[in-house]
């Protein structure tokens, strides 16, 4: 049966189709996406506490270590540790016959305690404060509060004026302080309630203990009139020796007398009633950084042997990072250069680089490389600072970056981290490739 030039043209354009999204399905950004889809979906329970989240994650993640092809370490990835945590398992909040949405209209504070019941609270008098300008003496404060005590209380959304300077602290700063100093018994008081009423945006974070007092933040748009009446029912619990695991792999270099290890934190703030904190760049994307790097040395062998760490506990306090460093599984005299992915999933700005001045030799390197061959929009230079996971190595003497993606928008410790640019991702991933073979 003859071909006809129709049926070859039809030919033709099926192939060119295939061979484009072949090309477009290899790109680091697509795998990326697909990565970040996947562990800020339903089934990984925000990457927290709840419905094994922590657990699913790291099977996930060391089951595309073992697809890569990273090898093992001690014939397992997984590094077990645990630590404490308090667990948020269920919230419900009414105010004035007003059921408040979690992550929206409230917070609940990360030390709180189980709590359940209708309350009345008192609403905090802020007078206090203006007369502190005048007596500069906290005893006002004390004695305000011991006449709460045993009562629920309620702090207004107040704003002070800036001159207003209380024991060389500002009275805004002080007036935050008081509902923490009260959770964490700094008075002797017996506070069963703390609402603060706030229009800033709402940080959710962990803790490694549970407190007496219930910490509630409230939204003043959501409840803009006096809080007369409060309804609760809080069920935490304080998990002493939560287990986690970090997941470590590897790849053989052309040499194994220097390490070089890149890392980033997988978990996140998990779930509370079906509220997910997603955490698509803080950190879903740190790991598909890591996992897009993986894939490129895989199939271009390093220099050096490279050791590839996704670390658990991190919003818990560094925990994971702290654990290896205290128990590593290889000589840590051995690491040329440790780099940290965290919050990398914009770049519309370029990046920022942690450590940068520490050691601005390696910083100079790989800003060059980025000026050549035009990656970034700018590689900016920035001191020590112990925010993320390089942190434990860099207090050992490891040399390391902590890079950041800067521009963009994206959520922080919130609901709405759910989607990321990954505007400079296929860059980034080009720029550090190039770098690592240089270092």
């Amino acid at each position: 049966m003859p071909i006809t030039n129709k049926l070859i043209s039809k030919s033709c354009i099926v192939l060119i189709i295939f061979l484009f999204n072949l090309s477009v399905a290899q790109t680091p950004k697509v795998y990326a996406e697909q990565v970040i889809k996947k562990l800020t979906s339903s089934e990984f329970a925000g990457r927290g506490y709840v419905e094994d989240g922590m657990k699913k994650t790291s099977e996930e993640i060391a089951a595309q270590f073992e697809k890569i092809g990273l090898s093992k370490i001690h014939n397992s990835y997984f590094q077990s540790f645990s630590y404490p945590i308090n667990i948020i398992d269920k919230s419900f909040v009414s105010v004035n016959g007003k059921e408040l949405k979690l992550g929206s209209d409230y917070l609940v504070g990360a030390g709180s305690p189980s709590l359940k019941g209708t309350f009345s609270p008192v609403v905090f008098n802020t007078g206090v404060i203006d007369s502190l300008f005048e007596w500069n003496d906290r005893s006002y404060i004390d004695k305000e509060l011991e006449k709460i005590n045993t009562r629920s209380v309620v702090f207004p959304n107040k704003i002070f004026p800036d001159n207003l300077i209380l024991q060389e602290e500002s009275a805004n700063q002080l007036y935050r302080e008081i509902p923490q100093l009260i959770c964490n018994e700094v008075w002797d008081i017996s506070i069963p309630l703390v609402i603060q009423q706030t229009a800033s945006k709402f940080i959710h974070s962990l803790s490694p203990k549970q407190t007496k007092t219930v910490n509630l933040f409230i939204n003043n748009q959501s409840v803009p009139d006096t809080i007369s009446s409060i309804t609760l029912d809080i069920k935490t619990h304080f998990e002493p020796n939560f287990e986690a695991n970090n997941v470590v792999g590897y790849i053989k270099g052309k040499r194994s007398d220097s390490l070089i290890v890149l890392t980033a934190h997988y978990d996140h703030l998990g779930k509370i009633n079906d509220v997910i904190f997603p955490g698509a760049n803080d950190n879903a994307s740190g790991v598909a950084l890591l996992l897009s790097m993986a894939k490129v040395f895989e199939k271009n062998k390093p220099n050096f042997d490279i050791v590839f760490i996704a670390f658990a506990g991190e919003e818990a306090g560094l925990k994971g990072s702290q654990y290896f460093v205290d128990y590593p599984l290889f000589d840590l005299k051995k690491i040329k250069f440790l780099i940290n992915f965290d919050m990398v999933g914009t770049g519309e700005d370029g990046i920022q680089v942690v450590n940068g001045k520490e050691y601005f030799k390696q910083f100079t390197k790989l800003d060059n490389i980025s000026y050549m061959y035009n990656y970034l929009k700018q590689v900016k230079i920035r001191g020590s600072v112990c925010n993320s996971d390089h942190c434990p190595f860099y207090e050992k003497g490891v040399p390391s970056f902590y890079i950041y993606t800067l521009g963009g928008k994206s959520g922080y410790h919130d609901i709405y981290d759910s989607e990321v640019s990954l505007y400079a991702f296929d860059k980034l991933v080009a720029l550090l490739s190039k770098f690592i073979n240089v270092l």
